[in-house]
């Protein structure tokens, strides 16, 4: 597989080395449109679950989801290969994702269906919108999305989410509950993005990435949406590579919860591919 120098950055060849993802790992994409015609994803085990959204308009540029899970899941031969094109994928389009932001209820649904459909980790790269002040009617809405967080948590399933392109400090809910691992953008050397949303919960159980570059159609994929797929990608693989590995253990070793220093920093750690696999390698022999 070919890998930019972004994806070089956070060793993600250990695991592309030896393996394109598994047919029994299965990725669970929620995200807006997603076109399954594309030729990007031609031949690719892409299986929708869930309520129909509209299909896209034919001749429209790709959407937000058709480009987020052709990062993950474009065929080997295509010219940007998906990361973990090996494996299956399990796809929920959620209305109002590209505009305006995914309401707190819809993600909620979109989140139990692809549990519920066998997603083994969800790579939620989209928006909520803006919730009004605690103590309001929309509390509701926030309880029941982290009861699907908790839903995950109790199957198993890792949750990872973008976390947020405002370039504000606190982050939402959902990327400050403890089981999602929330990915802040960086460039190529390793430094974020200005534009990427920190936060205390954030530095303590997410992990940083590179933005991967994806252009499909005239249209792109930037800041936390597209490096979100990054560790969801390198997660996919090391499920692959060790697939009796319990989920907390995968978790672990991808946040790299295991290194001694307790995190107080705002901005996570950035993702060591090759010390995940070194770590459940290790518990796996």
């Amino acid at each position: 597989m070919r890998l930019t120098g972004a994806l070089e950055s956070v060793r993600l060849s250990a695991l592309t080395a030896r393996t394109a993802g598994r047919p029994d790992v299965a990725v669970g994409v929620v995200d807006g449109t997603i076109d399954p015609d594309h030729p990007d994803l031609a031949r690719q085990s892409v299986r929708f679950v869930g309520a129909a959204v509209p299909a896209p308009t034919p001749g429209a540029p790709p959407g937000h989801g058709t480009l987020v899970v052709s990062s993950l899941a474009a065929r080997p031969t295509a010219q940007n290969p998906g990361i973990c094109p090996g494996c299956s994928f399990v796809v929920r389009s959620v209305p109002g994702v590209d505009s305006p932001p995914a309401t707190p209820a819809d993600l909620a649904d979109a989140l139990a269906d692809v549990v519920a459909a066998g997603a083994r980790v969800v790579n939620l790269s989209l928006a909520l919108e803006r919730l009004p002040a605690e103590g309001t009617d929309n509390d509701l809405g926030i309880d029941v999305l982290l009861d699907a967080v908790e839903l995950a948590r109790r199957h198993g399933v890792l949750v990872v989410a973008a976390a947020g392109n405002d370039g504000e400090f606190g982050g939402s809910p959902l990327v400050r509950h403890p089981w999602v691992i929330p990915v802040v953008a960086c460039d190529d050397s390793g430094r974020p993005l200005p534009t990427s949303t920190l936060g205390r919960a954030i530095g303590r159980h997410g992990l940083t990435a590179p933005a991967l570059p994806r252009r499909l159609s005239g249209r792109g994929l930037s800041g936390t949406s597209a490096a979100a797929p990054v560790v969801t990608g390198a997660v996919a693989l090391l499920w692959s590579l060790f697939p009796g590995a319990c989920a907390h253990a995968v978790r672990d070793a991808i946040t790299q919860a295991r290194l001694p220093a307790r995190r107080t920093s705002v901005v996570p750690p950035l993702l060591d591919a090759s010390y995940a696999y070194d770590v459940l390698r290790t518990i796996s022999a």
